[in-house]
């Protein structure tokens, strides 16, 4: 009897094992989807935002517009935008270029090198925040097969793929899906992203500098 009171009470604890194990994985598998829904969320509303920048901006008549409404204070706006469009799929190129033509060739390059270097950050840190159910394949699509003997978490692979066509974007994903640490990531995008924002502004400054008269 009592070795039978015994095996009824182990079933017992056993089985209140189980639902507690059940109910805690039901709750992590709740927190997860939560924090997919709300990681897409934020994703949709910096994309709608970017959206509304790069309209904004092409109906305000460019960087130029801004700098004439807005004076010495234009970068505190035109900054906010390039950051948005540089996370997002719209084009950031040409405020590189904009800012060259209306600031300068330094103030140009400064503020040009502040929206890549902070869109990186963001779309790094929408990436890290729970978009893990995009696949390495598919994100690396883009990126040529010598660059992949590298890690991702590799400087190489931060900063010299950032140089090529669709690598920002790419490298940005990919450097949050590997959960590249954040210090490593904001330190090869700064280096990255000055040589582009150098190049962007001399065009724009050569421009205005070739220009009649």
């Amino acid at each position: 009897m009592p070795v039978r009171g015994r095996g009824r009470e182990w079933n017992a604890n056993a089985g209140r094992q189980y639902e507690v194990g059940l109910r805690v994985s039901d709750e992590k598998q709740t927190e997860r989807g939560s924090g997919t829904l709300v990681t897409g969320g934020l994703i949709a509303a910096v994309i709608l935002a970017g959206y509304i920048a790069w309209r904004w901006l092409e109906a305000s008549g460019g960087v130029g517009s801004l700098f004439d409404r807005f004076g010495p204070f234009a970068p505190l706006v035109s900054i906010p935008v390039h950051v948005l469009l540089s996370a997002t799929p719209f084009p950031s190129e040409l405020i590189g270029i904009a800012n060259g033509s209306v600031y300068g060739l330094w103030l140009g390059t400064l503020c040009s090198w502040i929206g890549w270097w902070c869109g990186a950050a963001l779309e790094y840190t929408l990436v890290r925040r729970g978009a893990r159910e995009i696949r390495w394949g598919d994100a690396a699509i883009h990126l040529p097969e010598w660059l992949h003997r590298f890690p991702v978490g590799h400087p190489v692979f931060l900063i010299v793929g950032r140089q090529l066509p669709f690598g920002f974007h790419t490298v940005n994903v990919l450097a949050g899906l590997a959960g590249v640490s954040a210090r490593r990531q904001m330190i090869c995008a700064a280096i990255s992203n000055l040589p582009y924002a150098f190049l962007s502004a001399a065009a724009g400054a050569g421009l205005i500098a070739s220009g009649p008269g």
